[in-house]
């Protein structure tokens, strides 16, 4: 898929789609808003060559000045939307802002070793063959996510953020895709930069985690606030403009129901492990990445079915067991 090119959109806008080294999502949507004293920009994809040229050539495109920058709004923790921001609060002296939670989470984000670790935890309990944990987790941090610094500026759920003239983006914490993900809604326009929280055609991951509760409860929770707020345009972090936000939220909550049903008939079923009802969920031939993701995706549905009291689990010869 070609990556589009940079344009500048109504009320100050400026779209660059920066490209990101996987095949799924190809680019990232880098938003550039004009504001009292220069630019804001929310989101910055990875930190590799390919992605720091199109942001480069994006704001020569559309005439900005990277100078201009003095604000970074990073929608939540992976590396696609997180990955540059070292890079480029150094090169531009910006102020880099996140949620509050992400302050706590960035040593999460850098130790890559744990995180593999807890994935070998989560699939030896979950009935993931030995074989697909070993493609699983013997991977390198990629140069692409380095460490990171918590951000120098933080924001809670309601707060704002001043573009001035009586302008404000207003912070909309929704937790699921990930804990310390936020949502930004313009008070002059109405529209929403969604982040991941809501996107056009897929539906983002919400994945299972040690010691993140019911992450699948979270997204559900998140998006049912979004479809009260009526939502309109919505400016997705991944693909094409979205006309009507609120309706593409409703989507994606009804995928979700569809998807808690299968499993709930597939537990009710027989009794099984995450990995066997993962088999029967997702389509096969899956990469090791795509395995592991729909492995954690799994996983949530199974643990939000479980502490909604629609199925049951327990331990057998150490393995998780989800029975009717």
């Amino acid at each position: 898929m070609s990556i589009p090119a940079p344009q500048s959109l109504d009320h100050g806008i400026h779209l660059i789609p920066v490209p990101l080294p996987y095949k799924s999502p190809p680019w990232v949507n880098v938003y550039a808003v004009e504001s009292n004293g220069g630019l804001l920009l929310i989101d910055c994809g990875t930190d590799w060559e390919p992605g720091r040229e199109a942001i480069r050539q994006g704001f020569a495109d559309l005439g900005l000045e990277e100078s201009a920058v003095h604000t970074l709004v990073v929608s939540h923790l992976h590396p696609d939307h997180v990955g540059m921001s070292a890079r480029l609060v150094s090169d531009w002296g910006c102020r880099f802002v996140m949620h509050e939670r992400a302050a706590k989470l960035v040593d999460r984000y850098n130790d890559s070793p744990g995180y593999m670790n807890r994935l070998v935890k989560i699939g030896s309990v979950h009935g993931i063959p030995d074989s697909a944990t070993n493609a699983a987790t013997h991977v390198e941090r990629p140069d692409y996510m380095p460490l990171l610094e918590p951000p120098d500026f933080l924001v809670g759920d309601g707060d704002t953020i001043d573009l001035g003239d009586g302008r404000s983006l207003h912070v909309v914490h929704t937790p699921g895709h990930e804990p310390a993900h936020i949502c930004l809604r313009d008070s002059r326009t109405g529209i929403l930069f969604s982040g991941d929280h809501i996107l056009p055609r897929i539906s983002p991951v919400i994945m299972y985690d040690l010691d993140l509760g019911d992450v699948l409860g979270d997204y559900l929770g998140s998006l049912q606030r979004l479809i009260a707020m009526d939502l309109g345009v919505t400016y997705p972090a991944h693909g094409t403009l979205i006309d009507q936000g609120g309706e593409r939220a409703r989507q994606i909550l009804l995928h979700h129901d569809r998807r808690l049903l299968d499993m709930a008939e597939l537990v009710r079923s027989e009794d099984t492990t995450a990995w066997n009802v993962m088999l029967k969920s997702f389509r096969p031939n899956l990469d090791p990445l795509q395995s592991r993701l729909a492995f954690l995706e799994t996983i949530s549905h199974l643990e939000h079915l479980r502490l909604t009291g629609r199925i049951r689990d327990e331990e057998r010869n150490g393995k998780v067991i989800y029975r009717a």
